[in-house]
């Protein structure tokens, strides 16, 4: 079966997160969120829009910090022992991270397929982007990776990603690929990496 699993990083950041939850609930689509802590602590109302919709939460440390070479310590402050799902920030992790995840029984998520909607600037550009890597999927399933927020600011637009949710799922779905949720993905799945 072709499959493709939604993700998206650096939330919550509305309003991109309540309009992709909009594009989400139209076409039916699950979805996961992988969230800054710092910045969940500033938005409880979008983060029960999410739950409410039956979406995943996962982690994506309190600060979105780099963890590699990091003492068990700092991981812990990071990670907080939470969640079913957790995504390193910019896809980094070394053997300390994994034996935390570990210890608390927490998944490591990657991907397949990035956006690089924090670089590319249009929908048509993201698009052509997802569209190339989706048609270059060895088994015909894959985890994309994209961004309801931006790392750096607070209030990074995301409207580019949007578009391009709703282009994707539109043009997949016609191609016969089912959307799922992680839970029916083989995990951690290959990365694709961008720079630190």
């Amino acid at each position: 079966m072709k499959k493709l699993s939604l993700t998206f990083d650096d939330g919550p950041s509305p309003p991109c997160t309540e309009a992709l939850l909009a594009v989400l609930s139209y076409y039916s689509v699950p979805a996961s969120f992988f969230m800054i802590g710092q910045r969940m602590l500033a938005q409880e109302p979008t983060i029960k829009r999410v739950e409410q919709a039956g979406h995943v939460i996962g982690n994506h440390t309190r600060t979105h910090r780099n963890l590699c070479g990091a003492p068990f310590e700092a991981i812990d402050h990071e990670i907080n022992r939470w969640g079913q799902y957790f995504r390193p920030p910019g896809g980094h992790y070394d053997d300390g991270i994994l034996e935390y995840l570990r210890l608390y029984n927490i998944q490591l998520v990657m991907w397949d397929v990035d956006g690089l909607d924090w670089k590319l600037k249009t929908a048509d550009e993201i698009v052509e982007h997802l569209t190339a890597q989706i048609g270059s999927l060895d088994d015909d399933s894959g985890i994309i990776l994209l961004h309801d927020g931006d790392s750096e600011d607070l209030n990074g637009n995301r409207w580019a990603t949007v578009e391009a949710a709703d282009r994707i799922i539109t043009s997949y779905r016609a191609r016969g690929f089912e959307f799922v949720p992680l839970c029916e993905m083989t995990l951690p799945r290959k990365k694709w990496l961008r720079g630190t």
